[in-house]
């Protein structure tokens, strides 16, 4: 096995000039990171120092590679695909917000032109081709989005691929370049950052020797992480107050409060606690704290306050264990069911953002200092938000944190005549009202492909609904909605997963293409993209495996054990398949014009319930 690994800066691995190539390989998945993920490495190059480390790039060569210079260097990703295309797309929409400022000053004008020229030399070869070759289904909107921006002429223009993911994932990206920064000055210093940041690429000569180093990497090898420098950090604060046995047994009683998981769950729950916990209580200014800079600030939390700090610690981890997914159950901090019931619910929406105004107020909680009822408000408070914040993907992630984090700083800063409730609900509620989109953008946002948007927060919706509105669950059939399967070397699965009715299998088949394209059924697979990831296309399923593509009939009727388990199920969100007072078993057919009207039916419901008014 021939392994050469080499760290190298963006500059290195997107050049100006040379043939430097790399391809994403068939056996590969396409281009899959949500608004988050891009969201952290966006963050994370703006706030941490130049030449931040992001992770490893894992490829093979090419034989053609080592044949001359008409060929060019061509390297096969076989891990860092994701990473790779969000930078490849951070360079694209950085050129495209160059093109917004050509109306600037004529020295600045040179300096803009010399950038650009940069740039498409990064992301395109001599030839024109793209130095990053994706997968068929990305490529298509990627070449397609780096020939109409790059166009000097500007008589190319970006095709109609705003439905599909990648697209909207590129307009995030845009939107994030866009926002962050208003002139040349600041667009440069981050795309300076942006060049300095560092990969490991390790390059193969064979790729089942690349699979072999990809699941090292992927499995027991971790690297030493935040926990475990800070473990050193606090031993040296306890020696001359206590023996190491007992600095030991301090630090493992904080450890041993996540449990279940592997270590780099529990590795993550416990970094989380640190970045958070700082955040809630230590941190008085309005940025959150990074990973790379928690070491240093904890360093001198140990040095101002001495080694018995880890005394709050543990108590703010045992608050902190309730909203993570590592728990210990046998903590001796505990909420009530409605608390546990909201923070549950806030949890499946990706809330990251408000955790620590979710620790400031848990701990204002056990220790009565703020009242149930005013955490059990603020809580129902953040899930609308939430819910219309990851359907709409407005606010951006970090303006969220910022937001919140204000919130807490205001609550602990109250003058001693100001009651800690009011001011934590004032606070809450102007900032949720303040962020939170109008309906009008959330009800088209509903109307959108929401699955592809949001899939978790779909399906959290249609829970929803089905729990308020439904009687399909009762004293003798239990409410498994929740219950998940597997485990013991089996993947864990939900019992109800969201089930496409349409069905979104690449080849239509059981009669699916006539139905939905009557007049024309070559251009089924058209009208099946506009409308099977909409809301009115989903609802929920135990027996998805079992109904996959088959015919609406099919679906309609499948049974187990002779009761309905299909869409004859008697669950609330499955009454707008039909329209009202129309018995489903005499339902023929699914048509876009049903997707539609049902998406408007369950729209209306959601925009109700969750209403921030």
């Amino acid at each position: 096995m021939h392994l050469t690994p080499d760290q190298k800066p963006i500059s290195e691995l997107f050049p100006i000039e040379g043939n430097l190539k790399y391809v994403i390989p068939s056996y590969q998945r396409g281009y899959s990171w949500n608004t988050e993920n891009i969201e952290e490495l966006f963050n994370d190059v703006l706030n941490e120092d130049e030449g931040y480390y992001v992770g490893n790039l894992l490829v093979t060569t090419d034989e053609k590679s080592s044949k001359g210079e008409e060929f060019p260097s061509i390297y096969s990703v076989v891990d860092g695909q994701q990473r790779l295309t969000t930078i490849t797309l951070f360079f694209l929409a950085i050129y495209e917000d160059l093109d917004s400022m050509a109306n600037s000053s004529d020295s600045k004008k040179k300096a803009i032109y010399s950038l650009e020229s940069d740039i498409s030399r990064k992301l395109a070869l001599k030839n024109g081709s793209p130095r990053l070759n994706l997968l068929a289904r990305d490529a298509e909107v990627f070449e397609n989005y780096l020939d109409a921006v790059l166009d000097d002429e500007g008589k190319k223009t970006k095709g109609k691929y705003g439905s599909r993911a990648f697209a909207k994932r590129y307009k995030f990206i845009t939107e994030l370049i866009n926002e962050n920064f208003k002139d040349y000055t600041e667009l440069r210093v981050f795309y300076d950052k942006l060049n300095s940041v560092n990969l490991l690429r390790i390059t193969m000569n064979d790729l089942v020797d690349a699979f072999t180093v990809f699941s090292s990497l992927n499995a027991k090898g971790l690297p030493l992480t935040l926990i475990d420098l800070l473990k050193s950090t606090f031993m040296k604060s306890a020696v001359g107050s206590v023996d190491d046995k007992v600095a030991s047994d301090l630090w493992e009683q904080l450890i041993s409060i996540f449990i279940g998981g592997d270590s780099q769950t529990k590795s993550s729950a416990v970094t989380q606690l640190l970045l958070n916990n700082y955040d809630a209580f230590i941190n008085d200014t309005g940025s959150s704290i990074t990973k790379t800079k928690a070491l240093k600030k904890y360093q001198k939390v140990f040095e101002n306050k001495g080694y018995s700090y880890i005394y709050e610690l543990i108590k703010n981890a045992k608050i902190f264990s309730a909203m993570s997914p590592v728990i210990n159950m046998h903590i001796d901090v505990s909420f009530s069911e409605k608390v546990m019931d909201r923070l549950n619910s806030l949890m499946k929406l990706d809330a990251s953002q408000v955790y620590p105004l979710i620790l400031f107020l848990l701990k204002g909680l056990s220790e009565k200092k703020i009242e149930e009822i005013t955490v059990i408000n603020i809580l129902d408070m953040l899930i609308k938000f939430y819910v219309r914040r990851n359907i709409v993907l407005k606010p951006k992630a970090s303006n969220i944190r910022s937001a919140f984090l204000q919130v807490v700083r205001e609550i602990g800063q109250r003058t001693p005549e100001q009651d800690i409730n009011e001011v934590a609900l004032i606070n809450t509620k102007k900032v949720v009202k303040t962020m939170s989109v109008a309906d009008n953008e959330f009800r088209a946002a509903l109307s959108d492909d929401i699955y592809e948007i949001s899939p978790k927060t779909v399906r959290f919706i249609l829970i929803y609904l089905e729990r308020k509105n439904g009687t399909y669950f009762n004293k003798q059939r239990k409410d498994t909605l929740d219950e998940y399967t597997g485990g013991s070397g089996k993947k864990i699965m939900p019992v109800w997963s969201l089930e496409h009715i349409l069905p979104e299998s690449g080849n239509l088949k059981n009669g699916w293409k006539k139905m939905i394209s009557p007049d024309n059924e070559d251009n089924a697979s058209v009208v099946q993209e506009k409308w099977m990831h909409k809301l009115g296309n989903l609802t929920l399923t135990g027996y998805n495996s079992e109904m996959s593509d088959h015919s609406f009939k099919f679906k309609r009727d499948f049974k187990e054990n002779g009761s309905y388990v299909g869409l004859a199920t008697g669950l609330f969100i499955n009454n707008s398949i039909t329209k009202e007072k129309e018995n489903i078993a005499q339902k023929e057919s699914w048509t876009p014009q049903d997707i539609q009207r049902r998406t408007q039916i369950l729209s209306k419901l959601i925009i109700e319930d969750f209403s921030v008014k």
